[in-house]
Order: structure tokens, then sequence, then C-alpha cells
């Protein structure tokens, strides 16, 4: 049947391609900040397969931002129902080659009250998906699956593309004023872009395989929701996820002929529980390709790059869906202000500027735990090294500190035109801890107003806003300010005789300032100026600050 073309031309202000995780909590952080977006999904729904598992601290702040924090907990396992995590073994059976990051996972499970107002969730993509596709949904975005991408083109006014309704074949057009790429690893934006990358590459094939087996005699009293197996037959990773469903995660030697046999399945299964004659069955199978690489841009005029579209990471440390989200929820207030005309389209390069060293930092430790937990690779030190260069891309300097956990979940420090920062010498771009420096998220603090107890995040979203503990001294001229630009701006008073409490006296301690200064928060929650101590003139210091980020 040939294709049926409608000729009418629809019109969104910004069109993203790509309907799981990065697109929808887009179209989602996009109808926040009063943009009402359309959405385009080839597939028939939400994720079938869980895929990305966890959803760090950082992403949890973001949806908690968004008002998805409760629902999402709710659908995720609580933490006291979590088994043994992190615990390397030659097999389920065999013995244990490390237990250190179990003990890390373990501290790790639960909440952190000093440093994030919540915690991390585990969930998969086949639970969230639908949670943020419904939030979307009520928000006003036009969310269209079974619709894909055709082509595109564009020019000085925006993004024309040609798409398909995959159950009818009929093509439709639809200008943009701007377009985002979260179209996945082989993403058909970025390669008619031809956007190349960097890293790695290509890491090996995989094989995910569910079965069913009752190991409770074999590990009695032990449930075990993720470990790693390394034994000369299997590499990969194991996990639980009912009372007898299993899923192995097994990397595949170059040269293994897929799809794999039952019998070759069985084989890798058996190997790791670590027992060649227990009973098992399999229940199905999925292959996909691992990499690690970075998009050498960002953006190309009016089309932007987020999520695997613009990286692509192992499953070690579960940093992919997670940098996804930060690119999503860095991109749509910046993409706001343009379209309101409150901001310069210049604010959008500022988002390659920020968002690819986090990439680097996250894929580079991506890939060095990914060949620390699989040593057997055959290109493990090919491996090291392509990590050690994206790290080396943020370090830096020779002698700079290595990056924790804290440091690509929540420690990159951004450097561009919409941060104003302070004369010092080069450092890196992550922090192992809060610091309260420019460019970097603004800590949390437990807060106290008529009663209630918030962090201090929980005053972001919407707007710049100014922390002070003096905040009689900056109202006027954020008052001023507010209304001269057209941008919105908000001052909020934290200390003795403040509409908040510091409950913990650590406000000025965490942020760096003195009991006149301020900090500038940029609605993504990350700081964009600080001042220690109030200037002589705070209205010209702020206009000047918030002139350079916007204009």
């Amino acid at each position: 049947m040939s294709n049926q073309i409608t000729t009418t031309l629809e019109q969104t202000p910004v069109l993203i391609v790509g309907g799981s995780i990065v697109g929808l909590s887009m179209a989602l952080f996009l109808a926040r900040q009063g943009i009402r977006c359309l959405l385009i999904e080839r597939h028939s729904g939400t994720s079938i397969h869980a895929r990305a598992g966890a959803f760090n601290p950082r992403s949890m702040e973001i949806f908690r931002q968004a008002g998805l924090e409760s629902a999402i907990f709710q659908a995720a396992t609580p933490p006291n129902e979590l088994g043994e995590m992190g615990l390397r073994v030659v097999s389920l059976a065999g013995p244990v080659i490390d237990s250190s990051e179990q003990i890390i996972n373990q501290q790790y499970q639960q909440s952190d009250p000093f440093a994030s107002p919540t915690r991390r969730a585990l969930i998969g993509q086949d639970k969230l998906e639908p949670i943020v596709l419904a939030h979307a949904r009520d928000a006003g975005c036009d969310i269209r699956f079974s619709n894909e991408l055709v082509s595109f083109e564009q020019d000085k006014t925006g993004v024309t593309a040609r798409v398909k309704e995959r159950a009818t074949s009929r093509e439709y057009q639809v200008h943009a004023s701007y377009m985002v790429a979260a179209d996945g690893n082989r993403s058909m934006v970025r390669q008619q872009l031809g956007i190349d990358s960097y890293g790695y590459g290509e890491l090996g094939n995989w094989a995910s395989i569910l079965f069913q087996a009752d190991l409770s005699s074999l590990l009695p009293g032990r449930k075990i929701t993720l470990g790693f197996i390394n034994n000369p037959i299997v590499e990969g990773l194991i996990g639980q996820s009912a009372e007898d469903r299993w899923g192995l995660l097994a990397y595949l030697k170059p040269g293994e002929p897929t799809p794999l046999s039952e019998a070759r399945c069985l084989e890798l299964v058996r190997a790791a529980i670590g027992r060649s004659d227990w009973p098992v069955r399999l229940v199905g199978t999925l292959y996909w390709e691992l990499a690690a690489r970075v998009a050498e841009h960002y953006q190309c005029s009016r089309v932007f790059l987020a999520g695997d579209a613009a990286h692509v990471m192992t499953t070690m440390g579960a940093f992919g869906a997670n940098t996804g989200i930060a690119d999503a929820h860095n991109l749509a207030w910046k993409l706001a202000m343009v379209i309101k005309h409150q901001a310069a389209p210049s604010l959008l390069a500022t988002y390659e500027a920020e968002r690819q060293p986090a990439a680097d930092l996250a894929v580079g430790v991506s890939s060095w735990l990914y060949a620390y937990r699989l040593p057997q690779h055959e290109q493990h030190e090919e491996i090291m090294r392509s990590a050690s260069q994206l790290i080396e891309r943020v370090r830096l300097l020779p002698d700079a500190p290595h990056p924790t956990g804290f440091s690509v979940v929540s420690g990159y420090l951004y450097r561009s035109g919409s941060i104003v920062l302070e004369n010092e010498a080069i450092i890196p771009l992550f922090e192992n801890a809060p610091s309260g420096r420019p460019g970097t998220r603004a800590p949390h603090i437990w807060l106290s107003s008529n009663g209630e107890t918030m962090s201090t995040l929980d005053l972001f979203g919407h707007g710049f806003v100014l922390l002070t503990p003096t905040s009689d001294a900056w109202t006027a001229a954020v008052t001023n300010l507010s209304n001269k630009l057209s941008v919105p701006f908000a001052i909020h008073g934290i200390g003795d005789h403040q509409p908040y409490t510091d409950t913990e006296q650590q406000f000025q301690s965490s942020y760096g300032i003195s009991s006149s200064g301020a900090v500038l928060v940029r609605p993504d929650g990350f700081i964009a100026w600080r001042a220690h101590s109030l200037p002589p003139n705070p209205l010209q210091a702020l206009e000047l600050v918030l002139r350079n980020i916007v204009e």
C-alpha cells in the first residue's frame, strides 16, 4: 500500500524523537516549564523490558522536583527487600573474589539525609516509563506511539520533519522551533547530522537470559539482587527478580554465534550457578551490543542530542539512563526560556558545554568498572586505557583527585556561559563532595518553614532563585531586576528571623558565604553565581550576572 501523505503542517515548539525514559522525561520537564511539546516514538508503547534498573539519588531529586518521587517509590523495590549487591564470585556456588562492593552497595541502598533529601530507586524502565508518561500527558504533552521519524530538514525558522503513522502508513509533516533526538544509541538523527563520536567504541555483544530455577537449597536464606560472575565459561551479571526467577547478563566472546542454542544458554546459566546439572527452565533471551562512546557534538543548529543518542556506556554503575535524565533536565529550562523570549538562543550552546564533560566522566568511570569487573575480557587493557583517557578529559591536571561515585552522580561541575566562575586555578570538572562552588549542584540542606521540613532543593525548578541569610539586603534588587528583565526570579531567606530556618545551621558553611552573602541558583538547581558577602551595589551585581546568562 502506498503511503498517504497529509499536506497539513502541524506546529509545535519542540519535537522530541524517541519515547523511552529520556524522551519522556524531556517532555515532562518541558511541560513543567510551560512548553507543551510533541513526542513521537516508533514502538507501540513503553518498554516491556526492565533495561535500566536503578535510578540514582540525583535522578530522584529531579523527579522529586517534578512531583513523581512518591509514585516512583510506590512502584520500586523497597530497600529492605533488596538482596546482596555487588558481590564478585566465581559462581553463585563458588568462592568469593571480592566483597568490598557489596558493603558499599548496602550503604548506598539507604538514603543519606545529609547528602540528599531522597535516595536511589530500584525500579526497571518497564515500571518507571508508564509513570513518567502519565504525568507528561497530564501536563499537556502530545505523545504519539507507533509514529516514527522518516526524515527532517532545518532552516533558520526551525525543523520540518516527516513522520509516519505506522499503523496506517499515513505520513504527515511537523514544524518545530527545535527538535530533541532521544532516539537511542543507533540514533538516525545523529547519523543524518553526520556527528561522529569518540571513546572505546564497541565493547562486544551480550545476551540477557531469563530463567527459572529453585536455588533455595544452594543459597539458603540468601537473595542475590546483583552479583558479578567471573569464570572460564561465563562472565557477566546475575540477579534474582522473584523467588525462582533469575536473569543472567552474559558477555559473549568474539565469534560466539547468535542466537544462542538452548544448550549453550543452559551451559552459561549453569556455569553462573556453579552446578553443571542443576534443573533450569529457560524463559527468554534478548541480545544487544554494548559500547562506550560520546558524541563529538550535542547540538547542530536547532537539533539537540540527548541520552543514548549523545552517549553510550556500559551497564556498570547504572549511569546510562541517569545521565540521559540529567541531559533532559539541563536542556528543558534553557529551551523554555529561549522559546518564551526570556533568553537569547546563545543560552542553548551551554547545553553541550555542560553535558558533554558529564558524559565523559560517566562513560569513563563506567568503562573502567566494566574492565575491572570482567578482567578476562580480551581487550581489558585497551578498555582501561580508553576509560582513563575519558576521565583525564575532566580531571584536567595530573595531580587532580580521582572521581568517586558521588562525582558521577551529583558532583560534575559545569563551565559555560551560564556560570560565573570565581577566580580560581584550573580545577577538575567534578568534585567528590558538595562545595557550593558556582557550576555545581546546590548542596542539600534541611530547612523548616511553618512547621514543615523541606530541602533547599525543593525551592528550585521554576526560574532563578537567590538564597541568602540576609533577605532584606537583597529583596529590592531581586524585585527590580525581575521586572526589568522579565526573567522568573525569587528570593528565599534562610536563617534566624527568615522565612526558612536552617535547622542544622549548615547553610552558610555549605554554600561558602558570609551572613550577608548570597548564591544565585538556576532552574536546574545548579549554582550560577556566588557572592561571599554583600556587594556595594547588589542590583548592579545581579543584573550583570543575569545579563551574562540570558543575553
